[in-house]
């Protein structure tokens, strides 16, 4: 996403945000849009009937009208505010909530669509994080306060032009004062406005701390862990913290926030105040009657409160723009793996050439950086970020069974990110069949893979749709599901659940759900690589979760189904290794020995030392 510019919110530009998103809602639900937009001329129609009808109740009785007449009048009000009150009560308790509702889910859906697409990397900068985080809990809202500001703001013009018409022929001089002040509380609103953005955006990374920690002490993930350990000692003290901050926080834009306010209340109050006493004079003094004194009091009171909201409710036009700034830069952001037009074919090898990569998402990467300065290749490794991998060379073949081993931090998991594409090299290419992966269209090349990640997911859906990963057609997936949760292991507990492959999973959205031990889950999670025909199957650590007899059973499992696939181990366990066709061994993202079972044992290097102790 693109950095938030720091130039001063103008007119255009706050017009530009805001038509953006009007623009789209009026595309996304167009009779919601309509809906709103004549709810606001229809209301101020309705109360500028109220004002007339007051002036001239007024009026009649100024006139010396029988009480028969004023009674005739006072009843049509009450019948018109009966009906017209009634309509607005079914719009906004039923159509209004109906079309919002309507609203949310297709600009949620646009979200969800635009997240799918989004790098791996954009998970890793929190800056990004935090407004991809903003406009996924504040889309919905924004967007119907934005239009409701709209459809309010077309409903006080018409009601402050009529009121303002009935007091200019009362009194010019009130009505001219009266708008004076509407000026002076448009720019102070701005910067009320500029320092209520500041501070929410100052709250949000403070609110997720908060958030995280609700979730650590209200979710069962981290029970046992809390009951077990000292953990929750420290996650009190850094709460504490967090509190602290936001309370700091608080004053800091509470005391700027108390002094604008309290003087825009103040210009107002005395105001309004003066332009009573005005008015009560010219009532002394003869140059109004009772009838019109009163019509304008009134006017004067409920015109300072349609100028007051007009007024605010156009100034959150400015505090829209700065959100919606971040909404659109989320929505305008274009990944930077990219997939090319190139269909990818039935796999015959992947190749690394002189493959490095780190972790490094800054504007400058280290790599860009060393060559603006003409350094060489030696001295870009030594003086950029630590490299996750570095240098390397490997091929893995059609049929081939290839265990990429070393300990933890070694870079295997790295290595499997990027062969999925996840991430492209800092240096170096990666090649599917002779073809840089670069040029091929992403789905159809990951179509090819079939990957259990060493932190696996389960899904809040049924066993079979956790299976299938996807959309479940009983006729056409069933035997597949089953078949490949036989071959994970997970036989024996499908036949413990009474709803079978129909049985949801966790207890998120079903009271009734399954929550599986580990080494359960894990097994659902491998017989996803099962349950597809995939030509390349990844095992990031497989059996971490499983006993040594379920491991064995996997192994076997995996030999079995994969004997005509090409199927990639990765674990710092060397129990799968033998069967290897060929092992590559890693050493803190260097490739250090490759080979096999047999010929890294005869070696003696690092290998035969992890395996010998293990």
């Amino acid at each position: 996403m693109k950095k938030e510019k720091k130039n001063k919110q103008g007119l255009k530009r706050i017009f530009r945000n805001n038509f953006r998103l009007l623009a789209k809602i009026a595309r996304l639900t167009p009779d919601f849009f309509i809906a709103v937009i004549l709810q606001g001329i229809v209301w101020g129609g309705v109360n500028s009937a109220e004002a007339i009808f007051t002036v001239r109740l007024f009026d009649a009785l100024d006139a010396g009208a029988t009480f028969a007449e004023a009674a005739q009048i006072i009843l049509f009000m009450a019948a018109f505010y009966l009906v017209t009150h009634t309509v607005n009560a079914w719009y906004w308790q039923y159509y209004n909530a109906v079309l919002g509702k309507k609203l949310d889910m297709r600009l949620h859906r646009e979200l969800f669509e635009k997240a799918k697409t989004l790098d791996v990397a954009c998970y890793d900068d929190p800056e990004f994080y935090n407004d991809f985080v903003w406009a996924m809990d504040e889309a919905s809202t924004r967007s119907w306060e934005v239009l409701n500001d709209v459809g309010q703001i077309l409903s006080r013009l018409v009601a402050a032009s009529t009121l303002m018409t009935l007091l200019l022929s009362i009194d010019k001089i009130i009505a001219v004062v009266i708008f004076a002040v509407s000026v002076i509380k448009i720019f102070i609103d701005q910067i009320m406005n500029k320092l209520w953005f500041e501070q929410e955006k100052a709250f949000k990374p403070l609110y997720r701390v908060s958030d995280y920690l609700n979730r650590i002490f209200r979710l069962q993930d981290h029970a046992k862990e809390i009951r077990t350990s000292g953990m929750s000692e420290v996650l009190m003290d850094r709460m504490d913290e967090n509190i602290d901050s936001i309370q700091k926080t608080t004053v800091k834009y509470g005391k700027k926030m108390f002094v604008i306010n309290s003087v825009s209340r103040a210009i107002s109050q005395i105001t309004y105040t003066g332009a009573m006493i005005y008015m009560f004079i010219r009532l002394l003094n003869g140059d109004v009657m009772i009838g019109g004194f009163t019509a304008a009091v009134g006017m004067i009171w409920r015109l300072r409160w349609m100028i007051i909201n007009f007024v605010e409710r156009m100034m959150k036009f400015s505090k829209h723009s700065l959100f919606l700034e971040k909404y659109f830069g989320f929505l305008s952001y274009e990944p930077k793996i990219k997939g090319g037009e190139k269909i990818a074919d039935d796999f015959e090898s992947l190749v690394l050439r002189n493959v490095s990569f780190s972790y490094d998402f800054s504007d400058k990467p280290r790599y860009e950086f060393a060559e603006k300065n003409n350094e060489k290749s030696d001295d870009k490794v030594k003086e950029g970020p630590s490299l996750s991998l570095e240098n390397v060379d490997l091929t893995i073949r059609r049929g081939e069974k290839i265990a990429l081993v070393g300990y933890n931090g070694a870079g295997k998991t790295t290595l499997t990110k990027l062969l999925l594409r996840l991430y492209d090299p800092s240096e170096g290419e990666v090649l599917y069949n002779g073809t840089d992966l670069r040029e091929y269209d992403l789905t159809s090349y990951r179509e090819k893979i079939g990957c259990v990640f060493q932190d696996y997911k389960i899904f809040a859906l049924t066993i079979a749709e956790n299976v299938r990963n996807g959309e479940y057609d009983s006729e056409r997936d069933k035997d597949k599901v089953l078949s490949a949760l036989g071959a994970a292991g997970f036989s024996e507990k499908l036949c413990e659940l009474e709803k079978g492959l129909d049985t949801s999973l966790t207890r998120e959205f079903d009271d009734n759900g399954t929550e599986l031990s580990g080494g359960e889950s894990q097994k659902v999670a491998i017989a996803r690589a099962f349950a597809r025909d995939y030509e390349l199957i990844i095992m990031d650590e497989p059996s971490s979760a499983l006993d040594p007899i379920a491991e064995y059973e996997l192994n076997h499992a995996i030999l079995d189904y994969g004997k005509d696939k090409t199927v990639v181990f990765i674990s710092h366990r060397l129990s799968t290794t033998r069967m290897a066709d060929r092992i590559y061994m890693f050493d803190s993202g260097r490739l250090i020995e490759q080979g096999s079972h047999e010929e890294l044992m005869a070696l003696g290097g690092k290998y035969a030392e992890m395996f010998t102790l293990q």
